[in-house]
């Protein structure tokens, strides 16, 4: 039986509440809508600012290519997120001393103030969800998820041709147009 068998109906459909991606996106809009109810309300920001501030509290300094990188976002959203971040001086944007093309980002204080502003809440989501999960259970799921991360930045970037993963019988054929 195929691996992914379990997700896919006799007829061909996949079954989304079996599906893995499905389910991360569930749970991940979920959460975000809620945290995105919070800042937008307290700070003015979305979530994309949000994912800029978090990255930049864990990973600072940052260039605006690294933080594209570090949140698998495109860098148009990226750039709005900082233009945005800047003007509300939540973060700082200097050019490197050392590479002059570069550009370094920084939370400011007024930035990191805003990012402890909002972690009760994340905490209290991310609590919300994993009661329901003994503590091997709660280990088990945060191990798998570490492998899947490192699995699809490893492999799923934008730089992989789709057609590398697809099958090459369930492709339809191409048309002239």
């Amino acid at each position: 039986m195929p691996r992914d068998a379990a997700s896919v109906q006799p007829d061909g459909i996949l079954r989304l509440n079996d599906w893995l991606p499905y389910q991360c996106s569930v749970i991940t809009n979920r959460v975000s809508g809620m945290l995105a109810r919070m800042y937008s309300e307290e700070l003015g920001i979305g979530v994309v600012e949000w994912r800029v501030l978090a990255n930049l509290v864990a990973f600072s300094p940052m260039s605006a290519t690294e933080l594209s990188e570090s949140t698998a976002m495109d860098k148009v959203s990226i750039t709005r997120a900082l233009n945005l971040l800047v003007t509300k001086k939540l973060v700082s944007r200097r050019v490197d001393a050392k590479d002059r093309r570069k550009v370094v980002l920084r939370l400011t204080k007024t930035g990191a103030d805003a990012y402890e502003r909002v972690m009760p809440l994340a905490r209290a989501i991310e609590q919300e969800l994993t009661s329901a999960l003994t503590p091997q259970e709660l280990k088990t799921v945060q191990a798998a998820m570490q492998v899947l991360v490192a699995r699809a930045n490893a492999t799923l970037d934008d730089t992989r041709d789709w057609r590398e993963l697809a099958p090459a019988d369930a492709l339809p054929a191409a048309t002239a147009v």
